[in-house]
């Protein structure tokens, strides 16, 4: 009887023992899935995609840049895209390097594959490979179009090669520019006394060759004396010739020389104009019979705003 009774406590210490392993096993196991569940966000975090894409501004106006942009790549050596856009609205002028966390992405070659498409190769040296995110490329472009014209800007043919020649997979990206609306304003000062100059502005003009502007006052009020020549970016603007259209408009035209445009940002003309009237009275500044000419001949569209001047007191 006491032989059973120690066969039974031993058989209860084992059963206790295996339990135990059984329950240390178990929270071992735990601990690795755990620890496995706590590695994968980085595994995969370090398996970030490689994304290429066209940073364009959204709006453009006489010469702008586009960069390619690349981020997450690894062992980048060389790589080549086409950029396709509408070669009427927007043209390229220039292909640069890039730059990829301070390592510059030298072009090997670029060229029009036809009129609305470059092509552009990219080499680093052999066995050499970049590394992180920048640019791959940087396009220079000029505006062609008229206000409102869009051009999407995008990528096809595309592929990265890395040190060891392999093809690197990326998500590449397109974008989409739209030319920024050209503005005529007049510009005065809002009180004015004795002489005081005025002038056309005008912002955003691409290939400007010539045009044409009545603008109206109250001569009783202020009264033209002279206008001069305009500038835009640095280029003047000639004034081909002007004139009192009757007691209360002058007619003011403008010409560029032939086959000549001006592009960006300035004034078409400078007007001098002398005070006629008293202290508070007002003359409005009103701009007709309007115009602005491309170097092709064509109306370039335009938003044209108005100005008023008040006497100033004495």
């Amino acid at each position: 009887m006491e032989e059973k009774e120690k066969e039974i406590g031993k058989s209860s210490v084992r059963t206790q023992k295996s339990s135990m392993v059984d329950i240390a096993v178990l929270l071992a196991l735990i601990a690795i899935v755990v620890a496995a569940f706590t590695v994968l966000p980085v595994l995969v975090s370090a398996a970030q995609e490689v994304e290429v894409r066209v940073n364009a501004p959204e709006y453009v106006a006489g010469t702008f840049n586009v960069t390619i942009d690349v981020d997450n790549v690894t062992d980048l050596n060389s790589g080549q895209f086409d950029l396709s856009f509408n070669s009427s609205v927007v043209n390229v002028t220039d292909v640069k390097e890039g730059e990829i966390d301070g390592v510059a992405v030298p072009i090997f070659m670029w060229h029009f594959f036809d009129a609305d498409t470059v092509r552009v190769l990219i080499s680093m040296p052999m066995d050499v490979g970049a590394n992180g995110s920048g640019s791959l490329a940087e396009i220079e472009f000029e505006v062609k179009g008229n206000s409102g014209e869009k051009s999407a800007l995008n990528i096809s043919n595309e592929m990265l090669v890395d040190t060891k020649a392999k093809k690197i997979d990326a998500d590449w990206y397109d974008d989409e520019v739209a030319v920024l609306g050209t503005m005529v304003s007049v510009n005065a000062p809002a009180y004015v006394e004795e002489t005081f100059n005025v002038t056309i502005d005008v912002a955003n003009v691409t290939d400007l060759n010539s045009g044409q502007f009545d603008l109206s006052f109250n001569s009783s009020v202020v009264n033209v004396t002279d206008v001069k020549a305009g500038e835009i970016d640095g280029v003047a603007v000639p004034i081909f010739m002007w004139n009192f259209f009757d007691s209360d408009t002058v007619r003011v035209l403008i010409s560029m020389p032939m086959d000549v445009g001006v592009n960006g940002s300035g004034y078409l003309a400078e007007i001098e104009f002398e005070v006629k009237g008293n202290s508070g009275e007002k003359s409005m500044l009103d701009l007709s019979n309007r115009q602005l000419v491309d170097t092709k001949a064509k109306k370039i569209d335009a938003e044209w705003y108005d100005g008023e001047v008040t006497v100033l007191g004495t």
